[in-house]
């Protein structure tokens, strides 16, 4: 009786041992099924956001390899970074489109977690103004036509209540263009816009102007061919750097605005560019999701640790026509 009950435990404690390590094992396959599950979401999130981030360069490069200029005394080309608070009449509310966060300013603990409200320009490390900057140029492809380019945080659709930072491209249809004229920082251009078409869209775009979602910062940087520079670590030898810079050879931080009116030689300030440097942040759909919920609910990630994870800087660069285009 002994042996038989003493065999019996021991089948017990073996079957206690089998138990222990089939849940050991179901617990690691279950960890690793949930990761791999992760991993997929956040890769097929990565091949959406690249996919989108590069068909919204084409379109940007379609533009300028198609822009126009002619030497008109007035600005052709204007790019301005944009301030969270006023500063030089422009910054996030001139829209009058941006929906600021709805938890600033309520004592909730996010206040800590949002961005200075300064300008944070800081171009050596891709960072174009607290909402990009305000692109706008004339184009001549499919017509003549001003664009403007633009981010705004709103809702991406009129149904839904949750902001995203959507970039916009306003295009101006044809007539609207030549009634405006050719001095896009004309006040025509800043009138409140009649339609998705008509002259003011380039200060105040519609939805139906969105380009791209979840673009958190939106700059560029331009050139104008010379052979005589030598390059250095801000432009590459044959370009001269004219913004964002002051001494039209370094990057400048200071330098927050460039409006073209020409292509005089060394009239640098306010040089046609030959050249222009597109750059575009673009947060995944996880990160987009973050960004909202601290801005909205509650303080998550800091602002830079989180665009430091989850987004991504798209470059792309190209030359314009410029002095060969006419009108």
């Amino acid at each position: 009786m002994n042996m038989v009950n003493g065999k019996k435990a021991f089948t017990l404690m073996e079957m206690i041992v089998s138990l222990a390590i089939t849940s050991v094992i179901a617990l690691f396959v279950f960890s690793f099924s949930s990761s791999l599950a992760e991993l997929w979401r956040n890769s097929e999130s990565g091949v959406s956001t690249e996919l989108d981030a590069q068909i919204a360069l084409d379109r940007i490069v379609k533009d300028f390899e198609s822009a126009i200029f002619q030497e008109r005394g007035v600005p052709m080309l204007a790019v301005t970074a944009i301030p969270k608070s006023v500063e030089d009449g422009f910054d996030v509310s001139f829209s009058g489109r941006w929906q600021t966060e709805s938890t600033e300013g309520t004592g909730n603990p996010v206040d800590a977690h949002l961005r200075a409200s300064g300008l944070h320009f800081d171009p050596e490390n891709h960072r174009y103004g607290y909402a990009g900057v305000w692109l706008r140029f004339f184009s001549a492809a499919p017509n003549l036509n001003a664009i403007g380019y633009q981010i705004v945080r709103r809702p991406a659709f009129t149904s839904s209540s949750e902001p995203r930072y959507l970039l916009h491209r306003a295009v101006v249809r044809q007539d609207n263009t030549l009634e405006a004229g050719f001095d896009i920082t004309s006040t025509a251009y800043n009138a409140a816009p009649s339609s998705d078409i008509s002259a003011g869209v380039v200060e105040s775009p519609w939805l139906t102007n969105v380009l791209l979602e979840d673009v958190v910062d939106f700059g560029i940087r331009m050139y104008v061919f010379d052979e005589s520079f030598n390059g250095n670590d801000d432009a590459p030898k044959g370009l001269r750097l004219i913004f964002p810079s002051a001494n039209n050879v370094d990057l400048d931080s200071n330098e927050t605005e460039h409006l073209a009116s020409t292509h005089a030689e060394s009239a640098f300030s306010t040089n046609y560019p030959d050249v222009v440097e597109i750059y575009l942040r673009v947060l995944d759909d996880a990160g987009a999701r973050s960004l909202i919920y601290s801005e909205e609910v509650e303080a998550g990630e800091p602002y830079e640790t989180l665009i430091g994870q989850h987004g991504r800087v798209y470059r792309r660069m190209v030359r314009l026509p410029g002095k060969e285009s006419a009108l």
